[in-house]
């Protein structure tokens, strides 16, 4: 089965960016434009799951068997990280109220707002995005996008499992739909689910599509073309100021799925390169560790500060989380640059204690039943 390496490090480069738009450092290149508006990458995340879903298991699911195999190895490939990532949060928060008790004083209070005792469980299940009562930004925010995936994966494999021969046209109206009510503001789920929805459906559309086109001989300069063009378009757009970006940039994101799915340009070689190949391996450790990363280091400069009385860590209504400054852009860049690295490496760690034994884990216990495991070309974060 074909494995798309320049679309998986894609998703490295990507996860990496949201990483960024997430740290708030005043004087550093995670002020440019592109990544304040980096939060939209999530979009591509949805579109290129559905998308390798679609190719990995679209001829996989027609068997009650092959539905419980589906559910145990998506399940273990997601849930382990997840609930290790959510209990260190919780232990943060614990940390937080040991230095309350101490008579430290935080921005907000530990167990309150988004990390109140009552969010625990819902993100426990990944329900948080899914009813308006939740908070999808509670705990480690970034799996308000885990949330939404899991659950369109067993909606995914049961509409293929149920209804086969029109399971294109369900995946169709669905994406149509969901892109719908968020344009005209309908929304009867919370916006992150139908997000979830619009844009998972519109790649296993797409991967519809490549499966009619991916044979046709295209030169590698017009696949080059092709591939400039796409990811100028993306940045333009990204960084642009549009009434309903979200639903543009996910055709756009289609588009340059398909076109990067021929990896015969010049782009797209390089993207198949070691460093980026690693990054995209990386992807989700990454994307669901550098939050906590972050709140921890966070927390630790604010400790410090409240001893030396050197302060780092600051807060401004309209920035969206704390800010950490030196108050020089040499020593800004290094921090931002510093702050990658670690969560880079504690991103690699968690990939091979846990991400891979989880895997691991939920392969033995599908092969329960005398089921064989199919083996996913792609690593999702999804």
């Amino acid at each position: 089965m074909k494995r798309f390496q320049a679309l998986d490090g894609f998703r490295g480069i990507c996860a990496l960016s949201v990483a960024v738009y997430h740290v708030h450092v005043p004087q550093s290149f995670g002020e440019w434009a592109f990544f304040r508006n980096a939060h939209y990458l999530v979009s591509f995340f949805f579109v290129l799951s559905g998308f390798v879903m679609a190719h990995t298991y679209g001829q996989r699911l027609g068997t009650k068997g092959q539905f419980r195999q589906f559910f145990i190895t998506r399940t273990f490939r997601l849930y382990p990280l997840h609930v290790f990532v959510l209990f260190f949060a919780i232990a943060l928060e614990i940390v937080k109220l040991s230095a309350e008790h101490a008579g430290i004083a935080f921005n907000q209070p530990s167990f309150t707002g988004q990390r109140a005792p009552q969010e625990i469980i819902p993100n426990l299940l990944l329900l948080q995005s899914w009813w308006p009562g939740f908070n999808p930004q509670s705990f480690n925010f970034p799996a308000w996008s885990i949330s939404v995936e899991y659950y369109i994966y067993i909606i995914f494999a049961g509409i293929l499992l149920c209804t086969p021969r029109v399971a294109s046209l369900i995946f169709l109206i669905i994406s149509a739909m969901a892109a719908a009510c968020l344009s005209l503001g309908l929304a009867h789920l919370m916006d992150p689910a139908l997000q979830g929805l619009s844009c998972f459906f519109a790649g296993v559309m797409t991967y519809k599509l490549y499966t009619v086109i991916h044979k046709k001989a295209l030169s590698p300069w017009l696949l080059t073309f092709l591939e400039v063009i796409g990811i100028w378009m993306t940045l333009s757009l990204l960084v642009s100021e549009i009434g309903q970006k979200q639903l543009i940039l996910m055709v756009v994101f289609c588009a340059l799925m398909l076109v990067f799915s021929f990896e015969g340009g010049v782009v797209s070689t390089l993207l198949k390169a070691q460093p980026f190949e690693r990054l995209g391996a990386l992807s989700y450790s990454i994307y669901m560790v550098h939050a906590m990363v972050l709140f921890a280091v966070t927390l630790g400069l604010i400790l410090v500060g409240k001893v030396t009385g050197y302060t780092v860590v600051t807060y401004d209504a309209a920035a969206p989380g704390p800010m950490l400054s030196f108050q020089n852009a040499v020593a800004d860049n290094l921090l931002l640059i510093g702050l990658l690295i670690i969560i880079v490496r504690i991103s690699a760690v968690s990939h091979q204690c846990i991400e891979l034994r989880g895997i691991e884990w939920g392969k033995r216990l599908s092969r329960r039943g005398l089921i064989t495991s199919p083996t996913s070309q792609i690593k999702t974060v999804s």
